[in-house]
C-alpha cells in the first residue's frame, strides 16, 4: 500500500515542483490548495518513485489524480492499493483530456460522472484588467461607481497588514450566519492557515480600505507561468462594486504576466455560480469522478 500523509511545509519544495512540471491548471495542482485545505478535506499525499498520489476524506477513500510519471500506470497504482486496503476504487478530478486517454486505452472499466460543482472558472487575465468590450459594461460601471463614491486606497498584503486581512475575513464570516455553521468554521479554518503561512506559501494579495477601514482582500498563488489561483476573495457588504473592485485593482497590478486565472468552483451555491458566470469566463475547466463499472458509484 501506499504511505499517505499530510503534507508540511517541508514538502512544498518537491511537490510544487512537481505539480509545476504537469502544466495542468486545475486549482488542486498548486501546493498551497493541498495544504489550507488539507485539515478541511482530510487529504493526506504520498509521493512515490516521481508521482504525487492523493487521498480525500479519510476513511470515504477517495483518490486524486496522480501527478507526474504515466496517467494510466498511476491509476493501476491506485487501484491495487484500493484493492489492498479492500475499499472501493474513486477518484476525483479527472478532466476531460484525461477522461478521452483513460477511455482509449482502458476502455469499458469506468463510469464518468461530470462534478458540475467542483469545476473550476478559468478566466482570460486581459479580461478581469480592461473589463472591455459590452460583455463587461455591467461590471466597468460598478468599478467606476466604485471609484466616484469612495474614498479608498489599494495595497499589497504584506506582513503589516496581514492583521487587517485577518480582521475582514472575521467580519465577512459574521455578517454570512445564514450560511450553514459547519461551512463558515471550514472556510475559517483554511484562510487563518493561509493568512498565517502567507510568506511561506508564496502567496500574493491585496488589500482595499475605505476611509482608512480594511474592507476587502483578495490572495491566491501561481499554479505555474501561465495560470495564477485566487484562493480567497472577501469583501464586506456594505459597499456597492467592492467585489468588482478588488479583483480588477489586483488583477491589474500583479496578473498581466499570467494568461489565465482560476477562479476555483462554485460548490453548486446558486450566488457564487452567478457570481462567477457573470465574469464570463473563457471556459469551465470540467472535473469528473470515476467508479469502476459494476461498483457502487454513491458517494
Amino acid at each position: 500500500m501506499l504511505e499517505f500523509k499530510s503534507l508540511t511545509l517541508h514538502d512544498r519544495a518537491a511537490v510544487q515542483s512537481l505539480l509545476v512540471e504537469t502544466g495542468l491548471m486545475g486549482n488542486e495542482n498548486v501546493f498551497g490548495t493541498f495544504f489550507i485545505w488539507g485539515e478541511v478535506y482530510k487529504h493526506r499525499a504520498c509521493l512515490h518513485e516521481g508521482v504525487l498520489y492523493s487521498l480525500y476524506g479519510g476513511d470515504s477513500n477517495i483518490y486524486g489524480v496522480p501527478r507526474g510519471g504515466d496517467l494510466i500506470a498511476g491509476i493501476k497504482v491506485l487501484m491495487a492499493d484500493a484493492r489492498a486496503r479492500g475499499h472501493r476504487f474513486r477518484l476525483w478530478g479527472m478532466t476531460q483530456e484525461q477522461v478521452a486517454e483513460v477511455e482509449r486505452v482502458m476502455p469499458e472499466t469506468f463510469r464518468f460522472r461530470l462534478d458540475r460543482d467542483g469545476s473550476d472558472y478559468i478566466y482570460h487575465t486581459s479580461d478581469l484588467i480592461s473589463l472591455a468590450g459590452r460583455k463587461f459594461h455591467d461590471k466597468r460601471n460598478h468599478v467606476n461607481r466604485f471609484r466616484r463614491t469612495y474614498d479608498y486606497t489599494y495595497e499589497d498584503i504584506t506582513s503589516q497588514n496581514l492583521p487587517d486581512v485577518a480582521h475582514i475575513a472575521k467580519e465577512w464570516i459574521s455578517g454570512h450566519n445564514a450560511s450553514p455553521v459547519e461551512d463558515l468554521f471550514l472556510e475559517d479554518c483554511a484562510i487563518s492557515k493561509a493568512i498565517k503561512y502567507y510568506h511561506e506559501l508564496g502567496m500574493q494579495g491585496g488589500l482595499i480600505r475605505i476611509e482608512g477601514q480594511p474592507v476587502a482582500f483578495t490572495l491566491g498563488e501561481a499554479i505555474n507561468s501561465d495560470v495564477f489561483l485566487v484562493h480567497f476573495e472577501k469583501a464586506l457588504s456594505g459597499y456597492n462594486g467592492l467585489y468588482t473592485a478588488i479583483n480588477q485593482e489586483f488583477a491589474s497590478r500583479h496578473l498581466a504576466k499570467y494568461k489565465y486565472v482560476n477562479r476555483e468552483e462554485d460548490m453548486g451555491i446558486e450566488g457564487l455560480r452567478i457570481s462567477k458566470l457573470s465574469y464570463n469566463p473563457a471556459f469551465l475547466l470540467e472535473k469528473y469522478i470515476v467508479n469502476l463499472i459494476g461498483e457502487d458509484a454513491s458517494d
